[in-house]
């Protein structure tokens, strides 16, 4: 079956740049140049509320609900160096399902802090799975990890990683572990974890080289077992690649050790597993990993594409492709939800035509 049109959001006045689904909750959020952040209900389609464009001064770049806790928490990072948090502290589920409506107060979503560090624009931001951590990645080439307290209101800068040479343009944290990813201009892939000496630190553990332009996004595998760690990336040169942990290398767990005799605090070997199929005839700009295993990419040439793998021998193939998906407007973003009620996968595109697309694709 052909990829098909399900749905279109169409409040933004600007090109959408990032969208996020709640994990709990049927919550959709936007994020656009237009300075707001636009947050729907999945279910009835509905406008919920618009998350103004006072709080930021430039774009909102990207946008990450957070995985944990009774309510939702929203990260926005904006082109003006800062990250603002918003939360809507209710636990009436149905409430949240059937019943939010153009009518609701727009004080019902607070505006719970401004987080600043960064000196210029957040390309990204990313919660860790079990929320307690905060990434956020930038035009000045560092990496920001900010850790949590239980109001959501307070905010620690614990790590700023300044391993890559040039901008640095998508953060990711693994669904079931604390691994953090990044990706740049420098054409490099870089992972993170905490420093098993010291869990106040944070280390580059592997580089994965091997685009030729700017690694525009990455995203981790849904399914995970320790043996089967994966993630895909996309780039300038108009491919799409996925990787594999191969093992970790050094110290496993903290010892009583002197430093000077310690090896690599935390490294993992990594390889590339596959460039898919070739699809894409310009740069693609972001790349999502669904819950069913199917890999979706989207970038400047307008093209939505879908891959899927052969478990027998893990070659991936193309499934689908869907030509002009924004018009002739190029598509920025691109994430899977899984509705839960049908038991089903949809994508949801973001372009700069300001309008966001939910996309049937079984």
């Amino acid at each position: 079956m052909p990829i098909s049109l399900c749905h279109s959001f169409k409040g933004h006045k600007d090109k959408v740049w990032s969208t996020s689904v709640n994990p709990k909750f049927p919550l959709l959020a936007t994020a656009s140049s237009d300075k707001t952040c636009r947050l729907y209900n999945l279910n009835t389609k509905q406008l919920i509320e618009v998350l103004d464009e006072k709080t930021h001064k430039k774009a909102i770049r990207t946008v990450d609900w957070k995985p944990s806790g009774d309510y939702p928490i929203l990260a926005l990072g904006s082109f003006d160096a800062t990250i603002s948090i918003w939360g809507r502290e209710n636990d009436d589920y149905e409430e949240y399902t059937t019943t939010f409506n153009t009518e609701n107060k727009s004080d019902d979503w607070e505006l719970m802090a401004i987080i600043e560090g960064h000196e210029n624009e957040i390309k990204s931001v990313s919660w860790s799975c079990d929320g307690e951590f905060l990434s956020s990645c930038s035009r000045d080439k560092t990496i920001w990890v900010w850790e949590c307290d239980e109001t959501n209101e307070e905010f620690e800068c614990v790590s700023v990683l300044q391993d890559h040479t040039q901008d640095v343009k998508c953060c990711k944290f693994h669904p079931r572990e604390i691994l953090l990813g990044s990706s740049s201009y420098d054409d490099t892939i870089r992972l993170y974890k905490q420093d098993i000496y010291d869990e106040d630190d944070w280390c580059c553990v592997s580089e994965l080289t091997g685009h030729s332009g700017t690694v525009w996004s990455i995203d981790f595998e849904k399914t995970y077992n320790d043996d089967k760690v994966r993630l895909c990336s996309c780039s300038d040169d108009s491919t799409v690649r996925v990787w594999k942990r191969l093992k970790t290398i050094g110290n496993s767990k903290k010892e009583d050790v002197p430093s000077t005799l310690r090896s690599e605090p935390n490294s993992e070997e990594w390889e590339l597993q596959q460039i898919l199929p070739e699809a894409h005839e310009r740069q693609v700009y972001c790349c999502s990993w669904s819950p069913t295993g199917k890999i979706a990419s989207v970038g400047s040439d307008g093209k939505i594409v879908i891959y899927e793998e052969d478990k027998n021998n893990e070659e991936w193939k193309i499934r689908d492709v869907h030509e002009l998906a924004h018009q002739v407007a190029e598509i920025n973003s691109c994430e899977w939800w899984y509705n839960k009620d049908e038991e089903k996968e949809y994508l949801i595109t973001g372009g700069d035509d300001g309008i966001v697309n939910i996309w049937n694709i079984d």
